[in-house]
């Protein structure tokens, strides 16, 4: 066990608790977000574009916020200490490995499972019926920065940041990487469509819990998790004719 693995952001006082209601104030988040962008609207409810944008940046903006109040009254006033939020120069090659690690997930976990299931036609996310119908420049755009930027700071600093530190208070290095693993792959599980990724999305949710507490940061998680999201919001895009 390295010195990164034995005490992973020592600084970290959160609790479960403090993630349940991180999870529940982005709920939260989302759906004031799109109650105030149907208002917006005219009343009338947003298109697959609009609505995947406005529900995003809700969630965000309560989620960073509600972290933000949680590292000054209680924490060590420092992104860096109190959730591992910090980058390094190196941190760009994550892009890459997450792009392999899609590859292999795909390739070797997803795709043997459909087969071995015999489903030939799995139902399709609602976030890649969402991507796949973006159409213009601009609405790509603001897909890919949701999906490829936005997702994945969210998601590492709740499952990364804030489980995986809480966790590995009370368990070893390995119980706790599986433990936030399989919590990231079931929270996928919102989208019930998502329901044959689950196992590859917890051979990612290992793999980035594995990145965080060999770095004790979460900035190469964040860019390999951006990395698994490029190469499948890729393909959906050449799946329309990009």
């Amino acid at each position: 066990m390295t010195a990164s693995q034995e005490r992973y952001l020592p600084a970290a006082v959160w609790t479960f608790w403090d993630a349940a209601g991180l999870f529940l104030a982005g709920l939260v988040g989302s759906l004031a977000a799109i109650s105030l962008g149907i208002v917006f609207n005219g009343g009338e409810e947003l298109t697959q574009i609009p609505l995947l944008l406005t529900s995003s940046i809700g969630q965000a903006v309560v989620t960073l916020g509600l972290l933000a109040y949680m590292s000054r009254s209680r924490g060590a006033g420092s992104w860096d200490l109190d959730f591992g939020l910090r980058f390094e120069q190196s941190d760009w090659q994550g892009l890459f490995y997450g792009i392999g690690l899609q590859l292999v997930v795909t390739l070797l976990v997803t795709l043997p499972l459909l087969v071995l299931m015999g489903v030939d036609d799995p139902p399709e996310q609602d976030v890649a019926e969402i991507v796949g119908s973006a159409s213009s420049l601009v609405g790509r755009l603001a897909v890919a920065l949701v999906v490829v930027v936005v997702a994945p700071l969210i998601e590492e600093l709740l499952f990364r940041g804030v489980i995986l530190s809480r966790l590995r208070r009370g368990f070893g290095p390995a119980a706790s990487i599986a433990v936030s693993a399989a919590l990231f792959s079931v929270f996928h599980l919102i989208d019930p469509d998502t329901r044959f990724l689950v196992p590859g999305l917890f051979v990612i949710g290992v793999v980035l819990g594995i990145q965080a507490l060999r770095t004790d940061r979460i900035g190469l998680a964040i860019t390999t998790h951006a990395g698994v999201n490029l190469l499948a919001v890729v393909g959906l895009f050449l799946d329309v004719g990009v």
